[in-house]
């Protein structure tokens, strides 16, 4: 009792009240982000909003009384046009050619740059300089390697005695698009590497001991303790590389400018061509439009599978 007596008899502590934020503190988020905010608003947003709207008018680079509203009439032309749905399909062999190829030799290169090799630093720097490499440079270098009269390549293949008539790599329908498709395997598949190796060394060790002390082979540890951690890793690498194979114009461009009679044309080429060869930026703009919407869904869809699939394991 006497306890509870002088427990009452001691006096509250002075704990010091709670004070409102400064307004400097309020506001110090607001002026964090804003700067970023506005960079993208500017470089990001607006051209967006300017491509759509564009899209639904006659804007033209040598009219200077075009810009009028003109509705769905781009959409229905384009729509309306074979052309356009070729270039569409062609897009997507190119971007799901590239996606699996890419990934696929990506995790075969990050796995041995994963590995205890001798000179594993300059092993890895070697490997991403077709990665760093200008797209201009690359252009010149494969336009080099695969010319059909003084190409080394050709020239190997005939002196070998593999093919007695040497393919025109680029200049032939049936071999144009598959070329570049492996110029752009070449070129990218270090940027997924370099991804994907990073996914690889966030795995713990322990997983991989335990797993060799449980008897699972290589095989066995590769599916059940590697893959779920860098599943986000390979997710995103897909996203990026079917992103960039998508809006990849130099890639095509700087080789056979969509041809020859068209075998290479995708999206990219097509809306160059109307907005800079036939100045119509409206229909050039629908074009933007329809691939914009095009990557929203894929990338929506994608991660939503990627992420529920994660939320039902959990």
């Amino acid at each position: 009792m006497a306890t509870k007596a002088a427990e009452l008899d001691r006096p509250p502590l002075n704990r010091p009240k709670a004070t409102k934020p400064s307004k400097w503190r309020r506001a110090q988020p607001v002026v964090y982000i804003g700067p970023a905010v506005l960079v993208l608003t500017v470089f990001l947003a607006y051209p967006i909003i300017a491509g759509i709207v564009t899209s639904f008018t006659n804007s033209s680079l040598v009219k200077p009384a075009s810009g009028q509203f003109i509705g769905l009439s781009n959409y229905r032309t384009l729509f309306a046009d074979p052309t356009f749905w070729e270039a569409v399909a062609r897009t997507g062999v190119w971007a799901t050619a590239n996606l699996i190829l890419q990934v696929g030799l990506g995790m075969v290169l990050a796995l041995v740059m994963h590995q205890r090799l001798f000179a594993r630093g300059l092993f890895r720097s070697i490997v991403i300089i077709p990665w760093i490499a200008p797209t201009v440079v690359v252009a010149l270098i494969w336009s080099f390697l695969l010319d059909p009269t003084s190409g080394p390549i050709n020239h190997f293949l005939v002196s070998s005695g593999l093919i007695s008539n040497p393919p025109l790599w680029l200049a032939d329908t049936t071999w144009a698009l598959p070329t570049l498709t492996l110029i752009s395997v070449w070129k990218w598949t270090p940027f997924v590497a370099v991804i994907l190796l990073a996914g690889l060394q966030t795995v713990p060790p322990d997983l991989h001991e335990a797993a060799m002390i449980d008897g699972a082979g290589r095989v066995q540890r590769f599916r059940y303790v590697v893959m779920p951690h860098i599943s986000t890793s390979i997710a995103l690498s897909s996203l990026l590389t079917v992103a960039y194979s998508v809006n990849n114009f130099n890639g095509i461009w700087l080789f056979t400018k969509g041809g020859p009679v068209g075998a290479t044309d995708t999206l990219t080429t097509v809306a160059y061509r109307l907005a800079f060869q036939e100045f119509d930026l409206g229909k050039a703009a629908a074009v933007a439009v329809f691939l914009f919407v095009l990557m929203m869904i894929f990338s929506v869809v994608y991660f939503y599978l990627i992420e529920g699939r994660k939320g039902r394991q959990a």
